[in-house]
């Protein structure tokens, strides 16, 4: 290469770099080089994103089971839903820091249909040494139990006065969620004990203006002087901190123990008892031999109370007419103190539960009706005589009095709180008050002879015919209004000697029944053609076979063959 062409070459090169160079230098600031630009990239809009819904959902998410003593318990139940379309398996393990069972948990399948898991916490009492002062002092043996369908776990701890909120973790598939239940242990004994009888008052139905009075037997069980009052009710802005649930009926009819035991008069139309019953402290109970009773009850639910639990023995639980045999009756009456939850969360309705006892001896306390709403006690319209004193071994016989002058017809419910040396206990109260045009009613009895069934106000009146048709009495049926009472008609009674059978009707033209060959045997009281304050259906069956009817407040018609007898809807409402 020549001379020339190589000094070209060189300037040319030093063109190019000197150009690059500047190219990359700050004008403003020579020297410093300015990193490329960037290309600006357009932002796209972010959307907003919702949180999933929980694949288990939990309801109620906090189960607050109040007030717990050592003879109350708390229970709950939670409604378990699957919001997936595929199914779900769950399980959880109960609270932390509770005794169980090795390797114990509950579990379960979640499809289209929620689960409901009960939650139950019931107290024992036990002494423990306080080693500060050397005293004894009575704790909680808690338990706190989780059951779904025929599976339970029992979670166990040893608990003080106090309140508790206790997490419980549900597991899910691969996730994890959890349930939290409250409540408030208020009952600690320390040397003196207190004990009530009974622990559930009825106050009965009450007609507007008329007061009425039981007796409360309060016993010091304990080793020292028992210091008790009666305070106020614990009501607080929400309602109450403790509101008894549903109705309680007792079935105490104040007759001498060792007689025969018949159903107070006000519940008569929903109590039947058969086979042997004797008074044991004014309540029914059997021994050996074919012992049944039956409740009607109008709600959704009814926990059965039984005193003195027996040793398990051969007896039958029914609902509607089908036999319960989830249940293991005695171990769960055992370790509720003689309560027994029989059904829950049922269509609000008529219902009837029937007990069978075989050779096995029963006492029945009462029982308490779910799913009716109740209200509290008007401030000062319960007192209790005397309301407080000083007590060693013998017994004080308080009485309780109720004036309803300000109460509105319904049901109420309410506490009796007893504070005392030795801890906080409680007694339930329930009544019901009836309005004030409340009309008297009359009893109807139900006689039969084969399938002919004759009912009767007055049985004295229509005794030559119970004669003469060998007629066996079976007892009340229900009960209509007298003549006159506002939305009541006249309830008609027709008899057929061909066919031997007994026809009822509110319309004096058989409300569209062919009446030929029936003669007419008047007027058997007056019945409501609507639905009363207080009144139930009466059912009307007609026998294809025989053209017999019958009419029961039992919308299973009890005995009769279903088979062979039509169900034709309602024939008014009674008492």
């Amino acid at each position: 290469m020549s001379r020339i062409k190589q000094i070209l070459i060189a300037v040319a090169a030093m063109l190019f770099i000197f150009s690059f160079t500047g190219f990359a230098q700050n004008p403003a600031q020579p020297g410093k080089t300015v990193p490329a630009a960037k290309p600006k990239v357009q932002k796209k809009a972010v959307k907003e994103v919702k949180k999933p819904q929980p694949a288990l959902m939990i309801t109620p998410a906090e189960m607050k089971l109040g007030l717990i003593t050592f003879d109350k318990a708390g229970e709950g139940t939670i409604a378990l839903k699957n919001a997936r379309a595929d199914r779900m398996v769950w399980s959880t393990q109960g609270p932390e820091g509770w005794a169980k069972a090795e390797e114990q948990q509950l579990s379960g399948v979640l499809e289209k249909e929620p689960v409901d898991l009960r939650v139950a916490v019931r107290l024992s009492p036990k002494e423990l040494l306080n080693h500060e002062n050397g005293k004894k002092n009575v704790y909680a043996d808690a338990e706190l139990i989780l059951e779904s369908g025929d599976k339970q776990l029992v979670c166990k701890k040893e608990l003080p006065v106090g309140a508790y909120h206790q997490e419980i973790k549900m597991n899910f598939d691969n996730e994890q969620t959890s349930l939290y239940v409250s409540f408030t242990i208020a009952y600690t004994q320390e040397s003196s004990m207190i004990s009530l009888n009974p622990q559930r008052l009825d106050m009965g139905i009450i007609l507007p203006g008329k007061s009425v009075s039981k007796k409360i037997i309060l016993t010091n069980v304990g080793r020292e002087m028992l210091k008790w009052s009666v305070a106020a009710p614990r009501h607080d802005a929400n309602g109450a901190a403790y509101l008894p649930k549903g109705r309680y009926l007792s079935l105490m009819s104040g007759e001498p123990s060792g007689g025969p035991y018949n159903v107070p008069p006000h519940l008569k139309d929903s109590v039947t008892l058969t086979g042997k019953w004797t008074s044991s402290n004014g309540y029914p109970a059997c021994e050996k031999g074919a012992n049944n009773i039956k409740v009607s009850f109008i709600g959704a639910g009814i926990i059965l109370y039984l005193s003195n639990p027996p040793e398990k023995g051969n007896l039958t639980v029914s609902l509607n007419g089908t036999t319960l045999n989830k249940i293991e009756l005695w171990e769960e009456v055992k370790q509720n103190a003689g309560e027994l939850l029989v059904a829950q969360n049922l269509t609000f309705g008529n219902h009837v539960l029937t007990i069978k006892s075989h050779d096995t001896p029963l006492v029945l306390e009462g029982v308490r009706v779910l799913g009716v709403a109740t209200s509290f006690f008007p401030e000062g319209s319960v007192k209790v005589f005397p309301n407080s004193g000083a007590t060693t071994r013998q017994s004080n016989y308080l009485t309780v009095s109720l004036n309803p002058t300000q109460m509105a017809p319904g049901y109420y419910a309410d506490e009796i709180l007893f504070t005392t040396n030795g801890g906080d206990v409680i007694v339930e109260a329930f009544a019901e008050v009836l309005p004030e045009n409340i009309t008297k009613v009359i009893d109807v009895y139900r006689y039969f002879n084969g399938n002919d069934y004759l009912y009767t106000a007055d049985p004295v009146a229509d005794t030559q015919l119970i004669v003469q048709n060998r007629y066996i009495k079976e007892g009340i049926a229900f009960r209509l209004f007298k003549a006159d009472t506002p939305g009541t008609k006249t309830f008609y009674r027709w008899y057929n000697p061909q066919t031997k059978s007994h026809f009822y009707h509110y319309q004096p033209t058989g409300g569209g029944k062919d009446l030929r060959g029936y003669m007419s045997e008047g007027a058997i009281g007056s019945i409501a053609t609507s639905k009363l304050t207080n009144t139930r259906e009466l059912y009307r069956w007609y026998n294809t076979a025989t053209g017999h009817y019958f009419y029961s407040t039992d919308i299973h018609g009890g005995k009769i063959n279903k088979k062979v007898y039509k169900f034709e809807g309602i024939a008014g409402y009674v008492r």
